[in-house]
């Protein structure tokens, strides 16, 4: 993709090398191998995926799509990091990315996809796995209780509303009543430690 600055120049984007290669050493061939030395599939599986997971949990970028320029100043996350989301924000205002819908995917530094590639006729979706994890939770919950799905009628009506501060009033507000929970935790503590 080729971005063009402010100035007029053009900018190249692209991603680094798109292969990894490394070779399995033989002091790691215990975790691919099974017990007669032969590599074994489910022991493979869990190699890649040990090294395919690594780097993705969700401490490196923002937990929910953002919707501010002040989400985005107030993100704990690391120097690099504020600076990949700050330019897909950047970028994705700019009318000639508008079809890559970077503001979207701004909390994901800009990537929409997944970290890994999955075939939907091989694999399942996360929705998927998320509807199943749920529908699960719901009937144990209902055997742990003695009910039956068709006993039950559910009449709860949620709607976000958003999260974070309103503006900087409410948030130094909410640091004050934290520093005073913290200082009375401390309090209590060194009282329960002095008796």
């Amino acid at each position: 993709v080729t971005a063009v600055r402010p100035d007029g120049t053009e900018l190249l984007l692209a991603w680094g090398t798109q292969v990894d290669a490394q070779p399995i050493r033989a002091n790691a061939a215990h975790e691919v191998e099974d017990e007669s030395g032969a590599i074994s599939e489910q022991r493979l599986a869990g190699y890649v995926a040990k090294y395919a997971t690594k780097g993705t949990g969700k401490t490196e970028a923002a937990d929910r799509p953002i919707k501010s320029q002040l989400e985005i100043d107030y993100l704990r996350v690391a120097t690099h990091h504020r600076a990949m989301i700050q330019t897909a924000w950047d970028l994705g205002h700019l009318p000639q990315y508008a079809e890559l819908n970077l503001v979207r995917w701004a909390h994901m530094l800009g990537f929409r996809g997944h970290f890994l590639s999955k075939s939907k006729a091989y694999s399942t979706t996360f929705r998927a796995i998320r509807g199943e994890r749920r529908a699960f939770r719901a009937q144990e919950t209902l055997d742990r209780l003695g009910y039956t799905a068709d006993s039950v009628t559910v009449v709860n009506d949620w709607q976000w509303t958003g999260s974070g501060y309103a503006n900087d009033a409410e948030r130094e507000l909410a640091s004050a009543i934290s520093e005073r929970v913290r200082e009375h935790r401390r309090r209590k503590y060194d009282a329960e430690e002095n008796k």
